[in-house]
């Protein structure tokens, strides 16, 4: 009775703040990252072999000759560049979904929190269980793969959640909603520059890894594609920004089993460098599936982020949100936040279906529309929009509003507004050698122009504390 009373008060009161980084958080990432750096380094000649072999070459030739020129060195090099910068991202729902398999807060209760939650956080401010279901495939994945301590009992304390990490999508592959869409509507992307002594990477999503290669019984409620997972030994640690090394074949790997899918680490190898790693305008570089969106290194953060300034950038799901209540609480929270704002065009859908699986879907998505809020980009950052930009950016979303009002809108209807609204500011995210200030800067525009931040020192980083 005593939690259910707790949780009728708003988010913010219901429970303690948690440190910015808790004393086990620490602990298990200074000790992985030892673990990382022996491995990394042990793998770096067997990647520079990888990245010399007559099969990988062959592949960069056909598609992407730019890279195909450049010798292995410089390939490794611009990889690690590439995960020193790629959007660590995390999508959330706009409003609460009962057909869910994950436990989340939402787009509105973000707002009335001091730092962002994890899961088991989540869950208890929400009332909510997890020990069935996702949570339980979450809870075993932590602390088999990422050295969390266990639970004493089926439901976590409060201290024991607070110690537990943030599922990330690390975006270098260059999503244009950062994370994939069936996550969520609204998309975090954090500060790397401010978390980088925070995160632990694994070669693939682990809630997928954890149902189809730790488990002997798959879950009947989840349909995980199947995957290599031999690529990923128990004996290779996870991984950090600085030491990812070994993580690097196994990403091109576990998501290809042969058998099952007639596809291998060559699909791997094509899809990350003709987009993420590629110097190919961002508007010409190749579409993904779902499938191929679901490829990212899982890139968690082991700690408890302080908001707003952990924060470096939002993401808006456009067929979903353009022109809602929620997209508008979007604006106005981000604008309170002092966070820039972009939206996404994403598969185009207007609907998440959360009862399919959409990794095994072969429809091809764009994944490389992205534009600028106009009135939040002009007060937040450096950036120039067009003469009339907010105005008719108003004006189409008066146009959403009514349509909705009338029936539900349809895939037509987005793509009808985003076609009005797609040449004010189009933009790509960041890569590694498109602006100076990598942590500063948000996006940059068709004309190479750098989107950056302008705010007051923030406190203190991870990055400084943590050694």
């Amino acid at each position: 009775m005593t939690r259910l009373l707790l949780c009728a008060l708003p988010l913010a009161l219901a429970f303690p703040v948690p440190p910015e980084q808790t004393d086990e958080q620490t602990s298990i990432f200074q000790s992985a990252s030892k673990a990382a750096q022996a491995a990394s380094d042990a793998a770096t000649p067997k990647v520079l072999a990888f990245f010399d072999s007559a099969e990988f070459r062959a592949e960069l030739r056909s598609c992407c000759p730019e890279a195909a020129r450049q010798s292995s060195a410089e390939l490794l090099r611009r990889y690690r560049a590439a995960a020193q910068v790629a959007e660590l991202s995390h999508a959330l729902p706009a409003h609460a979904l009962a057909d869910s398999p994950f436990t989340d807060i939402t787009e509105k209760q973000v707002e009335g929190l001091a730092w962002f939650p994890n899961e088991f956080q989540a869950a208890l401010l929400l009332n909510k269980s997890t020990a069935q279901g996702a949570g339980m495939i979450n809870d075993l994945a932590q602390k088999e793969l990422f050295g969390c301590q266990p639970f004493a009992h089926a439901e976590p304390t409060w201290s024991e959640a607070s110690s537990r990490l943030i599922y990330i999508a690390h975006n270098m592959r260059r999503l244009d909603t950062g994370s994939m869409p069936f996550f969520g509507d609204m998309t975090v992307v954090f500060n790397s520059g401010r978390l980088n002594k925070a995160v632990l990477i694994a070669p693939y999503d682990t809630g997928l890894f954890t149902m189809d290669c730790l488990l002997d019984k798959k879950p009947h409620q989840f349909k995980p594609p199947p995957l290599n997972c031999s690529a990923w030994p128990r004996d290779v640690p996870v991984g950090t920004l600085e030491h990812l090394d070994h993580l690097i074949i196994p990403n091109f790997e576990v998501p290809y089993n042969h058998s099952a899918t007639n596809k291998t680490r060559m699909d791997g190898v094509r899809v990350l460098f003709s987009r993420g790693l590629s110097k190919v305008a961002y508007k010409d570089v190749p579409g993904l599936t779902y499938g191929d969106m679901g490829t990212y290194l899982e890139s968690n953060i082991l700690a408890n982020p302080s908001l707003p300034h952990a924060v470096k950038l939002v993401i808006g799901n456009f067929p979903t949100l353009f022109g809602t209540a929620s997209g508008q609480e979007l604006q106005l929270m981000a604008r309170r936040k002092g966070w820039p704002l972009f939206w996404a065009f994403g598969s185009g859908l207007t609907t998440q279906d959360k009862s399919s699986s959409p990794w095994t879907e072969n429809t091809t998505f764009k994944s490389n529309l992205r534009i600028a809020d106009p009135r939040n980009i002009a007060e937040l950052t450096n950036a120039s929009v067009p003469k009339g930009a907010e105005f008719f950016f108003d004006t189409v979303w008066d146009q959403a509003v009514l349509l909705r009002r009338t029936r539900n809108a349809t895939a037509l209807d987005a793509q009808l507004w985003w076609t009005l609204l797609r040449r004010q500011l189009e933009v790509s995210p960041m890569t590694a050698d498109t602006c100076a200030d990598v942590h500063g800067c948000v996006a940059v525009t068709e004309d190479s122009d750098c989107i950056c931040t302008t705010p007051p020192p923030p406190p203190p980083s991870l990055a400084a504390v943590v050694v």
